[in-house]
């Protein structure tokens, strides 16, 4: 899509089950859907491992690349491979420090946890007083579903979110922070889709449409949706179109299903 609305945001999924393929990661598309109403444009979706070396690599990166936000999903709990922290302030040249805030946050937390007999014992451990271990600097973000805190370390320039990897963690507090992050990001984005049924089953008779499409429609995104061949084969093809209004997204979008419909036509004459 030629027309670039909103502002540059990366993904970091942290897991080692996620590159062993153990585990699908979710986190990532629920994210990539949520930010553009934010005022974000998800440029780049990376999976890592519990590693710090390769989080600190690619936090580097996406500033270089001009990123202006980084959401990193996984790595903050209290085990010996929740080490996404680490990788995080070693990406901002950074090291770890107790915060007192999140550690009262993480103390309450397990004697609450304690009280409703979900733990048996509500003691601030060494590994759970690690949860309070946050880049120097870093804002921390209350957890009032899990124990883990979320971390947002920032710059004028460039900010790092750092949320759980448990789903309705991770999205519990992207909420809490989605006024911060939105206040970094600006004006929201407004996307609309709509799917065509392309009258054919054959993906390289409809390429040239596509390019011919996107040629006349540079702010919709084209994208066919391919499947097995058969004699009833129907590919759809799916526009994807962006603006500043809900209104605009969906006019966009509208005109070209319209345009997309009468070229298809022309594939049965």
């Amino acid at each position: 899509m030629s027309q670039q609305l909103g502002v540059p945001v990366e993904i970091l999924a942290v897991g080692h089950e996620l590159v062993r393929g153990h585990r699908v990661d979710t986190n990532s598309a629920w994210l990539a859907a949520r930010l553009p109403g934010l005022g974000g444009r998800v440029t780049r979706i990376t999976v890592v491992d519990d590693d710090p070396p390769a989080i600190a690599r690619e936090i580097r990166h996406a500033r270089a690349n001009g990123a202006a936000l980084v959401v990193t999903s996984g790595g903050l709990g209290p085990t010996f491979d929740d080490r996404t922290l680490v990788g995080v302030a070693a990406g901002f040249g950074r090291g770890l420090r107790e915060h007192p805030t999140a550690l009262a946050a993480v103390a309450r937390r397990y004697a609450e946890l304690a009280a409703q007999g979900a733990v048996t014992d509500g003691t601030l451990t060494p590994e759970r007083r690690k949860m309070a271990q946050l880049p120097e600097g870093a804002d921390f973000i209350e957890n009032t579903v899990g124990t883990a805190p979320g971390v947002l370390l920032a710059t004028p320039a460039f900010a790092v979110l750092c949320v759980p990897g448990v789903p309705f963690e991770m999205q519990a507090l992207f909420e809490a922070a989605s006024d911060r992050i939105a206040a970094r990001l600006g004006t929201p984005v407004f996307l609309a889709e709509r799917e065509v049924a392309s009258g054919c089953g054959d993906e390289s008779r409809i390429t040239t449409l596509a390019e011919r499409l996107m040629a006349t429609h540079p702010t919709v995104h084209v994208k066919s949706l391919p499947t097995a061949f058969a004699p009833e084969c129907d590919l759809r093809v799916r526009l994807t179109a962006c603006g500043g209004t809900a209104l605009e997204a969906e006019e966009r979008v509208a005109a070209a299903a319209t345009a997309l419909t009468a070229m298809l036509r022309t594939l049965k004459e």
